[in-house]
């Protein structure tokens, strides 16, 4: 009996781990790039988001899984950011004309 075909993303990874840095350095040195724009720059640059992403998708340890998609969504932001678009949340700025910052039962002074 033949053995199953192995999926695409895992044969390339194993591939990779063999040319270059493995999922874990991939994933440790993007959330260490998250620190700054200037570092964060110079990941993306040379390793890419796409390295990133496939680093996550065949990694087998839950935490470096979540701290890969952490650093991936920061990236994510940053770019946002960069492009002048909207925080995807909404406007987080919000005035303060008119907020009683009183404590309860304080009276009003002027």
């Amino acid at each position: 009996m033949a053995e199953p075909t192995p999926e695409p993303e895992r044969v390339k990874a194993s591939l990779r781990r063999l040319a270059g840095p493995s999922e874990a350095t991939v994933i440790g040195r993007a959330s260490e790039a998250t620190g700054s724009i200037d570092a964060a720059s110079r990941f993306v640059e040379s390793v890419g988001l796409d390295r990133l992403e496939t680093a996550i998708a065949v990694t087998d340890d839950p935490d470096l899984e979540t701290r890969g998609r952490d650093a991936l969504g920061a990236f994510r932001r940053f770019r946002r950011a960069a492009a002048g678009e909207p925080h995807p949340d909404g406007d987080h700025f919000h005035r303060g004309h008119g907020t009683d910052l009183r404590r309860d039962g304080e009276r009003f002074s002027q």
